[in-house]
């Protein structure tokens, strides 16, 4: 089977849809079908090169993490159309959504569409109305949806939200498979105790680690807001905040104005490689994200051994079992609580640990290509999209 993936998010910006985008290759590539990308670069010349079709961008960014183009007739379009591959699957509803459906149309093929975004949850880049915001979404968000004969939503969350909208398309819950056999590694005590002294950490610290992308969705300003507050009254608590993005020189100003320096570190963009050290130099996963589909970064700190503390969000219905392999929160009461209780009992860590490694065997990439494998076949041999091109 050949497969074109068309997706805004890509290296070498990382996100949990690039994540999700590099995952499908290998695992689909692994049973042997065939998978190019299509996606939007910084050049000035389109190109095609080690099976990613990179179009140039022509408009300035309007999000940090990817590219914007109006350039819908690119000359790359002919040579994917004498590829001809058997179905498109868009990752992102925008600018190469367009290019999905142009592919679509032409060679009477069908489209599958994952929806990665939660709509409610980024009106903060766009507008301060949240109810225009709202309207706008619930109006167009189905019209974006349309043309996909198949809709790939990962979490129960955004299952609702769609349903919510109206949209009408078929419509089924996969979660996004991860390649975890990277987290698997066993960090030496020496390196980790040398990583963590490079932020000022030292071995009976208790790490709490986020790991995200900076941007105001993600909403690390409540971290440090609820870590400032438990650090009045542990005194052995520290912070560290892996990642980079728009909201980073804010945070680290909130962090000096707050007098956290000392405790509280940034360590800014890691490469993907190496990324599974910072969960592992941890002693347990923090987040306050208001805006995770799946929560890759939680399942990757499962996976890592790390007992997690995130904000109470229907996301977690795929990745948290409350009191097993972590805890989730609503207030600073509760992040408190939880956050006390694995601070104190050393015991309960490890004990959460080991059931975190455990949970983390459904977002398999063999399990992620078969499901893939099953909705591809599916719209292929069903034929129907013929009649709405």
């Amino acid at each position: 089977m050949r497969i074109l993936i068309t997706t805004e998010f890509y290296l070498p910006f990382q996100c949990g849809v690039t994540t999700a985008v590099l995952n499908e290759r290998k695992c689909l590539e692994a049973e042997g079908h065939e998978v190019r990308i299509l996606t939007i670069y910084e050049g000035k010349v389109s190109k095609y090169k080690d099976g990613v079709y990179y179009i140039k961008s022509t408009i300035p960014q309007l999000y940090k993490d990817s590219y914007a183009t109006l350039n819908f007739h690119d000359p790359l379009l002919k040579d994917i159309y004498e590829w001809h591959p058997d179905v498109v699957h868009s990752q992102c509803e925008f600018f190469t959504m367009a290019y999905a459906k142009k592919v679509v149309r032409k060679l009477h093929i069908p489209l599958v569409h994952t929806c990665h975004t939660d709509f409610s949850s980024y009106g903060v880049h766009f507008t301060k109305s949240d109810r225009l915001w709202q309207w706008a979404t619930s109006t167009f968000v189905p019209k974006f949806m349309k043309a996909a004969d198949f809709v790939i939503c990962p979490t129960n969350k955004i299952y609702d939200l769609l349903k919510s909208y109206e949209v009408k398309n078929p419509m089924e819950i996969i979660p996004c498979g991860l390649d975890l056999s990277h987290l698997d590694g066993k960090l030496p005590d020496d390196e980790r105790d040398e990583l963590r002294a490079s932020f000022g950490f030292s071995k009976s610290d208790v790490v709490l680690v986020s790991v995200c992308r900076l941007s105001e969705e993600k909403n690390v300003s409540e971290t440090v807001e609820h870590f400032h507050a438990l650090s009045k009254f542990r005194d052995d608590a520290r912070l560290l905040i892996v990642g980079d993005g728009t909201e980073r020189e804010t945070l680290e100003k909130q962090v000096k104005d707050l007098d956290l320096e000392d405790i509280v570190r940034f360590a800014g963009n890691i490469a993907m490689d190496d990324v599974w050290k910072y969960y592992k130099c941890g002693d347990f996963f923090v987040s306050s994200s208001k805006s995770e589909i799946q929560g890759l970064t939680y399942i990757e700190a499962l996976a890592c051994g790390l007992p997690i503390l995130c904000r109470q969000d229907p996301a977690l219905d795929m990745s948290l079992i409350k009191g097993v392999n972590g805890f989730d929160f609503i207030d600073e009461d509760s992040f408190h609580e939880s956050a006390i209780r694995l601070i104190d009992d050393k015991e309960l860590r490890i004990q959460m640990g080991v059931a975190a490694k455990e949970s983390v065997d459904k977002f398999s990439l063999p399990n992620f290509a078969s499901n893939l494998e099953s909705v591809f076949g599916q719209v292929i041999a069903d034929n129907k999209y013929s009649a709405s091109m």
